[in-house]
């Protein structure tokens, strides 16, 4: 079945403790899945109290769902707003790199 999957790599930043970071990954995958995210898996990549890195990946069932969950993100400016002030005041991660892949059935 084709899907589409957002992934990134996240490394955390120093000075921050492997619970802060922890607790912001609970915060975006609680996030992805109420904007219509099928399922967000996370896999540590490097240990470390101060500086872990992360591969999260966002799974979609298709790119049309991805853009609706985009949408939902954005449409409300003012919440939007808010939650970029909060984690821009609070960072506790670095993106890396960030991807959007389309998986499609076998032809």
């Amino acid at each position: 079945m084709a899907h589409t999957l957002e992934t990134m790599v996240a490394e955390g930043r120093e000075g921050k403790t492997r619970t802060q970071q922890l607790a912001r990954l609970k915060e975006w995958k609680k996030a992805a899945l109420s904007n219509g995210a099928e399922k967000v898996d996370i896999w540590e990549v490097g240990s470390g109290d101060n500086v872990g890195s992360w591969v999260i990946a966002v799974s979609h069932k298709s790119a049309t769902d991805l853009g609706a969950s985009i949408d939902s993100y954005y449409k409300s400016p003012a919440k939007y707003d808010l939650q970029s002030e909060k984690w821009q005041k609070s960072p506790v991660f670095n993106i890396k790199s960030y991807s959007i892949m389309h998986l499609m059935e076998t032809v």
